[in-house]
């Protein structure tokens, strides 16, 4: 794989670390948002040719509610849409078309099969669909995925799970296997939810009707593009790692709005060949940026 051509040390520690995507995969059940809605701008910042590149995001999730199967099996159908609308600023290079709109469409299902008092396992088989869809649509444009997680209650401190798996996808190269290992905690006061190297989100609840803190996530994927650039690009590769504060309250009922602030570092934007490997010249570092989201969700409790 011709990638080390470009690789900086910290992409080597990225390579290790990155990831499937598993955003829906929510491990602390007693609260779930089964809807969220969800917009963010992710500041202009300088590529290492010299150009700038922005980007808005809307993301969309929904959740069915839960199918139980028998007493010990529980699933869940999980929706989501991303749309990423960039903009680009400045010289390009000959040949080089920045895609304009990216999309990333995506089927879950949430498998939750109790094996007795202390362990449950998860399981998530995903079907994603990731293109600029500027090309025909085709095979190319879809990226399976599939996640397992055996998770154990702890015996001795109320609130607490944990547990490891592993999982597969197409998000950082053409075959991507990551092993993961989860916690959470949820007390009267604050919640922890980690699913590394995915996510780490610590919550402070002072009261049910509001709440605060900070979370991090590893984002990755790849995008289908075709041919629209003239020196042989089939994809384009994202990279982020967004840190942000975070704060919620509910408005009525179910409903909650949600605002989050932070930075988005190791960031990158590749373009790839037909073998998933960044073309030689054609891979961006992109620098830190500040970003800012507001979002609306539904939350029920299981």
């Amino acid at each position: 794989m011709n990638e080390k051509i470009r690789y900086t040390p910290k992409l080597q520690w990225s390579k290790i670390v990155l990831l499937t995507i598993l955003v829906p995969l929510y491990c602390n059940a007693q609260e779930s948002e089964f809807f969220s809605a969800s917009y963010s701008r992710v500041a202009k910042s300088e590529l290492e040719k010299g150009d700038h590149l922005g980007v808005d995001v809307i993301d969309l999730n929904l959740i069915t509610p839960t199918i139980n199967f028998g007493k010990n099996t529980k699933f869940n159908n999980m929706f989501a849409y991303k749309s990423f609308n960039y903009n680009h600023e400045g010289a390009t290079e000959k040949g080089i078309v920045y895609p304009e709109k990216l999309h990333d469409i995506q089927y879950a299902l949430l498998i939750r099969q109790k094996l007795n008092d202390r362990w449950n396992l998860m399981i998530v088989p995903q079907l994603i669909i990731r293109s600029n869809f500027k090309s025909s649509f085709g095979s190319r444009d879809f990226f399976p995925a599939l996640a397992m997680v055996a998770m154990h209650k702890s015996s001795n401190h109320g609130g607490l799970q944990w547990g490891y798996g592993a999982s597969y996808s197409k998000d950082f190269t053409k075959n991507t296997f990551t092993p993961l290992f989860a916690v959470t905690y949820l007390s009267s006061s604050y919640r922890v939810d980690m699913m590394l190297p995915i996510k780490a989100q610590f919550v402070m609840t002072p009261s049910k009707s509001w709440e605060y803190g900070i979370d991090a996530n590893l984002e990755t994927a790849i995008y289908q593009i075709g041919t629209e650039n003239d020196f042989g690009a089939r994809y384009t590769r994202t990279i982020n790692v967004p840190v942000g504060l975070t704060a919620a309250a509910k408005i009525s009922g179910m409903v909650w709005v949600k605002a989050k602030v932070g930075m988005q570092f190791l960031r990158e934007y590749d373009f790839l060949d037909s073998t998933y490997s960044v073309m030689k010249s054609h891979g961006n570092t992109i620098e830190s940026s500040l970003y800012a989201s507001i979002a609306i969700s539904l939350r029920l409790k299981e």
